[in-house]
């Protein structure tokens, strides 16, 4: 406990600002920034610095995919490799630790054939908390996956389980932070209700809530009362507003539909409309959740309705392609392209409203909610059934935007001390 709270303390200095010196970290895109500028990410940073952590220790790894460092190498392979870690199991969230299962499959445990290393799943089974059996194979866990910033993407709360049961079991978690795909500057959404608490909405957080995974695990950490040793260790040279693009690393797919960063961002925008089965997303297409689209939108008129809205951070454009699987599998659609023009001050929830509010004004007749059990799975996802039943009883898009502000300004308020960077 005592060389924990010594590196706290260390680690602590780095939040509040102070400039260490390090050899320049390498870009892969671009000219390189001076020394004191460059970016570099928190497993490299962990990989130079921190080591000592879990020197002597068993080490369990949470990650998928998007781990990697500023070179694209596996944090596995990585830890595998690092002759002072000792790396002993991996926990697989949803996707699993190759990403290579499908959204919402069971997965089974087994041997990772990439590096050996057993692995033990946390999707599936009657909850999400690694097994006292599994945590019995380790001494300290580590957390690195990318997030996309959304409350119903489930990785933070993958998170948030295993600090739990890391907690019981007195482990310790030290969190590798990760940049904020759009660097959101402001939360915005509705706070979960009690009765909508589920693996996409398992603590009262609003929709999207501007912070990164390290912030956030300090923020659940001490509001939720989670009794866990953590430890975050944060990215060197990231400011708060500064998207994944900024960064200038290479994007790794954080899950099957999410290729990119501009799929990230735009994720939590179309992801609760696609629920609804009345529009095409762009599952089936070249850019998922960048699109809504169906045989009967006029993308000309839809685009310049949502421009006209002037809503930060993004512009709407007219689309026309064909499916060729999925939704309207062979038809001709039409609608808007969603394009990120300023990420940090995007705000997802409110676009998602005013694209609804335009399907409710010209397409009432297909704006319905009760279709399969769709107004289950939206109300789940937005975290209430109060803005389902705004929109129809035809609220305007203000209107329903100054319903949750309050409770949002609220978590703000609160959240504002665990941030990590300024």
């Amino acid at each position: 406990m005592k060389m924990f709270r010594h590196i706290f303390a260390d680690l602590k200095a780095l939040f509040l600002g102070m400039l260490l010196c390090f050899t320049a970290g390498f870009s892969l895109r671009g000219a390189e920034p001076s020394e004191d500028q460059a970016f570099r990410s928190s497993v490299d940073e962990f990989l130079r610095r921190h080591t000592s952590v879990v020197k002597g220790k068993r080490v369990g790894l949470l990650t998928n995919p998007s781990g990697v460092d500023a070179m694209l190498n596996s944090t596995i392979d990585r830890f595998r490799n690092h002759p002072g870690i000792r790396l002993t199991a991996l926990f697989a969230p949803e996707h699993g630790v190759r990403g290579d299962v499908a959204a919402g499959k069971h997965l089974p445990g087994g041997i990772d054939a990439g590096s050996g290393v057993r692995v033990f799943s946390l999707y599936g089974g009657k909850d999400h908390k690694p097994t006292k059996e599994s945590l019995r194979e380790i001494d300290v866990m580590v957390y690195h996956i990318q997030d996309v910033g959304c409350r119903t993407y489930t990785y933070i709360w993958h998170l948030a389980e295993a600090m739990k049961a890391c907690g019981e079991a007195g482990i310790p978690v030290v969190v590798l932070d990760v940049p904020s795909a759009a660097g959101h500057l402001r939360a915005d959404g509705p706070i979960r209700e009690a009765r909508f608490k589920s693996f996409i909405g398992l603590y009262p957080i609003p929709y999207t809530y501007a912070l990164t995974t390290g912030e956030l695990a300090r923020y659940l950490r001490a509001e939720e009362k989670i009794k866990c040793e953590l430890i975050v260790v944060p990215m060197k040279n990231y400011r708060r507003g500064m998207s994944f693009r900024d960064t200038k690393l290479a994007w790794v797919p954080t899950s099957p539909q999410i290729p990119s960063a501009d799929s990230a961002c735009c994720y939590a925008i179309t992801g609760p409309i696609g629920t609804l089965g009345l529009v095409d997303i762009g599952i089936n297409h070249v850019l998922p959740f960048q699109v809504v689209g169906a045989p009967w939108l006029d993308g000309k008129k839809m685009s310049e309705t949502l421009n006209a809205c002037k809503l930060e951070g993004v512009r709407f454009r007219p689309i026309y392609y064909t499916n060729a699987s999925g939704a309207y599998k062979g038809q001709s659609l039409q609608g808007v392209q969603l394009h990120v023009t300023e990420p940090s001050k995007l705000m997802p929830f409110r676009t998602m409203l005013a694209i609804l509010i335009y399907l409710r004004e010209n397409h009432r007749d297909k704006l319905v909610f009760e279709k399969a059990g769709s107004a289950e799975g939206f109300d789940k996802a937005v975290g209430t059934d109060a803005v389902r039943k705004r929109i129809l009883a035809g609220d305007s898009l203000w209107q329903i935007i100054k319903s949750y502000s309050g409770p949002v300004a609220e978590f703000e308020r609160k959240s504002a001390k665990y941030r990590i960077y300024r």
